[in-house]
């Protein structure tokens, strides 16, 4: 039968109230099945009123108010006061019981020494429980495998680490023979444990378990459990997974093995150095520099090593990173090894920042300097050349006013004249000078010159006979196409390459030899195999192949580098074929060679087919054409601007004149439907011929213009050129060639 409730209401809401309140709430009283039901105090600010209040306790000021609950079983008087006790035991229903505030202290002191021994039977139940729960979790919690075998070696226990460690169930293992249960390297021979003749206990023996195809390396202890009368009752076996210890321990060999094998290949010299200077480690590079081996450096100075002194050599930065614990690096020479070297020193700090030592490196820049030495001459002779090209540009210029002024005075004598020949003699001297500023422009290699449709036979044929006269010993071979395409390329520059070509094969063949140079036509479907993709299209292959020493594939390989060179210093630039390769790349072709050593050497050059026809030569005619029309003529130079007003006025034009760009643009622009041509300068200030061109294009886009320049046809000519201009003179010209040109001009359409 379930137990009655017993109801309880509570006069008095002081601290007492709210003690016995929290005992009933937390069921501490719950053997006597006790049920608040209503707390009656005078002063509603009392802890056990407010607390009653705020569990949803009914509460009132007049504990008379509690009588209306009809299933109140007890009150519980707290206030202290016998007449609110008496009054209470004088008014309450009969079927109320109460407890008056001396009971209530009887009943609470009662209670606490009850409830002191509940805890106390608690706390030491708790101890056991707690001794034994310990027990398991640091059997089951260690992170180490642990087990035990009986006296048949059969497993006993099995904790939760051997579990993790092995992946192995308890109920796997449990019952089973050690030997069989576990595929142990350390069981080969048998269980250890229980052998005589093993001392024990056993502790860090490595081996290797393996489980379901896993390789795992364990250390583990072993010993015997005995009774209290030494009798060996059962084993004991630990162990710890060292797997990723031993994975760590073989990373950081292969780490050490690593880091020599990378020190060793440092191509740079390098010492590790103690506070002291000594050796302490030298890379692979280092010892065969000195030719010496890595450990007879050890304990040396490096000074010492190096340079066979007691003391640091001046020119080391070491010292002075001693003084500031700072990287220096110096270049320095090693009359030891032979060669210009970059030092480079730095401090070795520890953790704490302590100096341990320093690291010195030598870095051979010997070839570097030679190179830097070459690229100065080059940089020398391009200054040079721009001087040369400036200066023909100038005398030119000057050779202008001279012939301008020789030919104006031929036009007014005849061949009987006794001042005909001398002019005749000036104007031949006027066009030597104008060869002599042709090579110094070439020199100068003022940007691409004029390109047009040529046979390449022609100039093999001349650049053989120029070059035969001079290496008599070398037997030149021919075989050329007759029906050899034209090309579309740059004369002079085309015989650059030839002669670069032939001088190559010559020096090859110091003894003499054969120089066998053939020409065909072909096209790009014959030029597979190549390290390039040719455009499609014609192409003409010459071919310069030498009976000379040939070459290795290192020095084939490197043979179009600029600066380049196997020849003996002095004799070479390494330049020419480098050159050559550059001009053929211009030109849209492709430039090959084949060699072995002690074969001879072939260089296979392809140029792209011109669609031009082939232009026939044209002789030379002392005989001036005259013409109509207005012609503006530009230059900045005061003598070319007068002389060439006369030349033109005497060929029948008229003349309009401007000395730069701007007041070109400007006298264009008024008189643009009266100047036939305009003889235009391409050096000017300020705006120059290129942009005066476009200017005057955008004026009337039917302008003729006819390019005067003491330079050759550069890249800026050549491009307007390419733009539509008409034509190109250059200085110093003759009365005849400047006619001529100007009806070539005027004649187009």
């Amino acid at each position: 039968m379930e137990e009655k409730i017993l109801n309880v209401a509570i006069v008095g809401g002081g601290p007492g109230c709210k003690a016995i309140m929290d005992m009933i709430f937390t069921e501490k009283l719950s053997q006597l099945r006790m049920k608040l039901i209503g707390v009656a105090c005078t002063n509603p600010e009392a802890v056990g009123y407010r607390y009653s209040r705020e569990k949803g306790i009914y509460t009132t000021g007049d504990y008379r108010d509690l009588y209306k609950f009809k299933d109140l079983n007890l009150i519980i008087e707290l206030t202290g006061r016998d007449e609110v006790a008496n009054e209470i035991s004088r008014t309450r229903p009969e079927h109320v019981r109460l407890m008056d505030h001396v009971g209530a202290r009887l009943f609470w002191d009662v209670f606490k020494i009850e409830e002191k021994r509940v805890v106390e039977r608690e706390h030491a139940a708790e101890a056991i429980r707690e001794s034994e729960s310990k027990s398991r979790l640091i059997l089951q919690t260690m992170p180490s495998g642990l087990f035990t075998v009986g006296l048949n070696r059969k497993i006993t226990s099995w904790n939760k680490g051997a579990e993790d460690i092995t992946g192995l169930k308890a109920e796997q293992v449990i019952g089973k023979d050690c030997l069989e249960a576990l595929d142990c390297d350390a069981y080969k021979e048998g269980c250890a444990l229980f052998d005589d003749k093993v001392d024990k206990p056993i502790y860090g023996k490595e081996c290797t378990l393996y489980v379901d195809g896993r390789k795992i390396t364990i250390s583990k202890n072993a010993d015997t459990l005995n009774d209290w009368e030494g009798n060996t009752i059962s084993g004991l076996e630990s162990f710890v997974d060292i797997t990723e210890r031993k994975r760590a321990e073989e990373a950081l060999v292969q780490a050490k093995e690593d880091w020599e094998n990378t020190f060793d290949a440092i191509s740079d010299m390098v010492m590790l150095l103690d506070n002291d200077h000594r050796i302490i480690r030298v890379n692979r590079t280092t010892a065969k520099a000195l030719n010496v081996t890595k450990e007879s450096l050890v304990g040396k100075t490096c000074y010492g090593a190096m340079h066979s002194q007691r003391h640091p050599i001046r020119q080391c930065p070491l010292a002075l990173t001693v003084k500031t614990l700072k990287p220096q690096t110096k270049e320095i020479t090693e009359p030891k090894l032979g060669g210009t070297f970059l030092c480079s020193t730095s401090p070795l700090l520890d953790r704490d920042g302590k100096l341990v030592g320093y690291t010195l490196s030598l870095k051979d820049i010997t070839e570097s300097k030679h190179l830097e030495a070459q690229l100065h001459q080059a940089q020398k002779l391009e200054a040079i050349g721009t001087l040369a090209g400036g200066m023909a540009h100038d005398f030119n210029n000057l050779l202008m006013g001279v012939q301008g002024n020789v030919s104006l005075m031929l036009m007014d004598i005849d061949s009987t004249h006794p001042y005909y020949e001398r002019l005749k003699k000036i104007e031949k001297q006027v066009q030597s000078g104008a060869r002599l500023t042709t090579h110094l422009l070439g020199y100068a290699r003022k940007g691409r010159y004029e390109v047009k449709s040529v046979d390449l036979n022609q100039l093999v044929e001349e650049i053989c006979e120029t070059f035969g006269r001079t290496r008599k010993e070398i037997t030149i071979r021919r075989e050329l196409a007759e029906d050899l395409f034209p090309i579309e390329a740059d004369p002079g520059q085309t015989e650059q390459v030839l002669l670069n070509l032939y001088v190559n094969a010559a020096d090859a063949m110091p003894d003499g030899g054969n120089l066998i140079l053939k020409t065909m036509n072909t096209t790009h479907d014959h030029m597979k195999g190549k390290l390039y993709d040719p455009k499609p299209g014609k192409y003409v292959l010459l071919t310069v192949t030498d009976t000379g020493v040939g070459m290795d594939k290192e020095t084939m390989e490197r043979v179009f580098d600029p600066f380049f060179t196997t020849k003996e210093m002095g004799r070479g630039t390494g330049l020419g074929l480098a050159s050559a390769y550059g001009i053929i790349k211009s030109h849209g072709g492709y430039i090959d060679v084949d060699s072995k050593k002690g074969q001879g050497t072939a260089f296979s050059v392809y140029l792209p087919v011109s669609e031009k026809k082939l232009g026939k030569a044209v002789e030379a005619t002392e005989q001036f054409i005259k013409g109509t029309g207005t012609v503006l003529l530009v230059d900045d130079e005061e003598v070319i601007l007068e002389v060439g007003q006369e030349l033109l006025e005497a060929l029948g034009y008229r003349v309009l004149t401007a000395k730069d760009g701007k007041e070109t643009i400007e006298v264009y622009r008024k008189n643009q439907h009266d100047i036939d041509f305009v003889l235009l300068d391409m050096i000017m200030p300020d705006i120059g011929g290129g942009e005066t061109y476009d200017k005057m294009k955008e004026i009337n886009p039917d302008v003729k213009a006819l390019l005067s320049s003491g330079y050759s046809i550069d890249g800026q000519a050549t491009e307007i050129l390419e733009r539509g201009c008409d034509g190109f003179i250059q200085k110093p010209f003759t009365m005849e060639e400047l006619s001529q040109s100007i009806k070539e001009v005027l004649g187009k359409e």
